[in-house]
C-alpha cells in the first residue's frame, strides 16, 4: 500500500478488523470505530485519527468474559469436589496423604494469588507469583480429572498433576496473549476462595473440639488471611478487564498522527516508534 492520503476511512465502523504491519501513512480514520482493531507495527505517519472510537469491542468484551466463565465453572468446580471429598478424613487413612497435598496446594495457591494481585506482573515476586499460581491451578485440575478417568489411581492422579502443572508452566512463559493472562488471574481468585473456604471449615470443625480449641483459633486467623487473598484476586480480576486492550497501536510508527478529541480507551499507545 503507498503512501497516500487516499485511504480514506473516514466515519466507518471498523470494529475487530487488523491493520497489523500495513502501510497507512496520511491515512484518514477521523470519526471511524476503530474498537478491536489492531494497528501493531503499522506505519500511519500523518494518519488522521480526529474522534476515533477506541477500546474494547462488543466481541472482544464477551470472549473475555466467556473465558473467565468457563474458569470460574471449571476450577471452581474441581476446587469444590476436592475439598468435599477430603471432608471427613483423619490421619492414618488412606486418603490423608491427598488431603495433605490439597492443604499445601490451594494455601500456596492462594498465597501466589493474594502476591499476583499486589505486585502484579511488573514486580519479579510479581511475575513469579503468577507463575506459581499458573502451575497450580493446571496441577489441580490435572490431578482431579485423571484421577478421575483412571478411578482414583493415585499414581495417575500425580502424574495428572505433573502434566497439568507443567502445561500451565507452558502456556504462562511462551503464550502472552490478553485472554490467557485474564484467565490465569480468574484461576488465582478461585485457588484462593478454595484455600479461604478449606481454612475455614477446618476452623469450624477444630472450634467445636476443646482439646483442639487453639488449632481452630490458628485456622480461623488464617482464613480471614486468605479471604483477605481472595478478594483482592477478584478485585485484580475486574482490573484487567478494566485495562484490558482493545485497540493496539503496539509498535505503530505514530509520528504526526493526529488524535484530536479521540476516545482512547482501553488502547495501547505505550510503544509507539516515533521517527523523525
Amino acid at each position: 500500500m503507498p503512501d497516500s492520503p487516499q485511504y480514506n476511512f473516514a466515519d466507518r465502523d471498523l470494529r475487530n478488523r487488523s491493520f497489523q504491519g500495513q502501510n497507512l501513512n496520511g491515512a484518514d480514520f477521523s470519526g471511524a470505530d476503530i474498537r478491536g482493531c489492531n494497528f501493531s507495527n503499522a506505519q500511519l505517519v500523518g494518519a488522521n485519527f480526529e474522534r476515533v472510537k477506541t477500546g474494547l469491542s462488543r466481541r472482544q468484551l464477551i470472549s473475555i468474559l466467556l473465558a473467565i466463565a468457563i474458569v470460574f465453572l471449571v476450577l471452581g468446580d474441581v476446587v469444590g469436589q476436592l475439598i468435599f471429598n477430603a471432608q471427613g478424613q483423619v490421619p492414618g487413612s488412606p486418603s490423608w496423604s491427598f488431603v495433605i497435598l490439597l492443604y499445601t496446594v490451594l494455601m500456596v495457591a492462594g498465597l501466589a494469588a493474594g502476591t499476583t494481585a499486589i505486585y502484579g506482573k511488573t514486580d519479579t515476586l510479581g511475575r513469579v507469583a503468577i507463575a506459581v499460581s499458573s502451575i497450580l491451578s493446571g496441577a489441580i485440575v490435572g490431578f482431579f480429572y485423571l484421577g478421575v478417568l483412571t478411578n482414583n489411581n493415585p499414581i495417575a492422579a500425580i502424574a495428572g498433576m505433573i502434566g497439568g502443572g507443567s502445561l500451565m508452566y507452558f502456556v504462562n512463559s511462551q503464550w502472552h496473549f490478553q485472554l490467557v493472562k485474564i484467565a490465569i488471574a480468574a484461576a488465582a481468585a478461585i485457588t484462593a476462595y478454595g484455600a479461604t473456604f478449606l481454612l475455614s471449615a477446618t476452623a469450624s470443625s477444630f472450634l467445636s473440639v476443646e482439646i483442639i480449641f487453639p488449632w481452630g483459633v490458628v485456622f480461623t486467623l488464617l482464613s480471614l488471611v486468605y479471604f483477605w487473598f481472595a478478594i483482592v484476586s477478584l478485585f485484580h480480576v475486574v482490573l484487567q478487564v478494566q485495562q484490558a486492550v482493545g485497540t493496539s497501536f503496539k509498535r505503530a510508527n505514530l509520528t504526526d498522527a493526529i488524535f484530536t478529541n479521540a476516545e482512547l480507551w482501553n488502547t495501547d499507545l505505550d510503544r509507539w516508534k516515533l521517527e523523525s
